[in-house]
C-alpha cells in the first residue's frame, strides 16, 4: 500500500509541479497503542514506534521519487515547514510525543498548517468516508450536530479518532475531504480535487 500511495503522490507532483504538498501521518497501531500504556517507558517506546513508522514511509516516498523531508512532531514549527517548501521539498510531519509525555497530534498540526496557508485539507482513512448508521457513506456534513448520526470507528486511537477529526474541522471553520486512502487511485484523485468520500463543510462560505 505504501508504494501505491507514494506513486500516486509522485504522479500528482509530476503533473502539477507548481503545487505544494505537505504530508502528515499519525501512528495507527504503531504509535497509538504504545501511547496508551502509561508507565515510565511510555515516551521512549512511543517515540521509537513513530520513528520506525516514519522511516518506512520516508523510505518508500524517496524510492518513488518524492523529495520528502521528515519532520518529527516534537520539533514542528510552521517556519520549518515553510523553509522546506521554499527549498522544493515535501514536508512529511508525523504525530509524536513530547519529552513530558504529552501527545502531539498530526490532526492538530495539519489544521494549524491549513489555516495559515489557506490550503486544502485531506484526511486519508481506511474507510470509504464517514459512514452513517446504515453503513452508507455520508457524502457531505454541514453541521456539527450531524455527527450524532455517525458510527464510532472501532479501532484504538489515543488522539480521538474520526469523531475528533470532524469536531476539529468544524471548530476551526474549515472544509475537509475524508476518503479511503487504501483504495487504488484515491490519493491521486483527492489531490486532484475530486470529491471521493465525505466532504466535511465546516466553512460553508469557502
Amino acid at each position: 500500500m505504501l508504494r501505491k500511495i507514494s506513486e500516486e503522490i509522485k504522479k500528482f507532483i509530476d503533473e502539477n509541479p507548481n503545487e505544494k504538498i505537505i504530508l502528515l501521518h499519525g501512528g495507527g497501531s504503531f504509535g497509538h497503542y504504545e501511547a496508551s500504556i502509561f508507565d515510565d517507558s511510555r515516551t521512549v517506546r512511543t517515540s521509537e514506534a513513530m520513528q520506525e513508522l516514519n522511516y518506512m514511509i520516508t523510505k518508500q516516498l524517496l524510492k518513488s521519487g518524492v523529495n520528502v523531508i521528515s519532520i518529527p512532531g516534537k520539533f514542528y514549527t510552521f517556519d520549518i515547514v515553510l523553509n522546506a517548501l521554499e527549498k522544493g521539498l515535501v514536508p512529511l510531519i508525523y504525530g509524536d510525543i513530547k519529552f513530558d509525555g504529552s501527545i502531539i497530534s498530526a490532526d492538530d498540526m495539519s489544521i494549524d498548517i491549513v489555516k495559515k496557508l489557506n490550503a486544502r485539507l485531506l484526511f486519508a482513512i481506511d474507510k470509504a468516508g464517514i459512514l452513517g448508521r446504515d453503513g452508507r457513506v455520508i457524502s457531505e456534513l454541514r453541521r456539527i450536530d450531524e455527527v450524532g448520526r455517525l458510527l464510532q470507528a472501532n479501532y484504538y486511537d489515543i488522539t480521538g479518532g474520526i469523531i475528533s477529526k470532524i469536531q476539529k474541522i468544524f471548530e476551526n471553520n474549515l472544509n475537509a475531504m475524508i476518503f479511503d486512502g487504501s483504495k487504488a487511485g484515491n490519493i491521486y484523485l483527492a489531490l486532484k480535487g475530486y470529491n471521493i468520500g465525505t466532504l466535511v463543510r465546516g466553512n460553508p462560505n469557502a
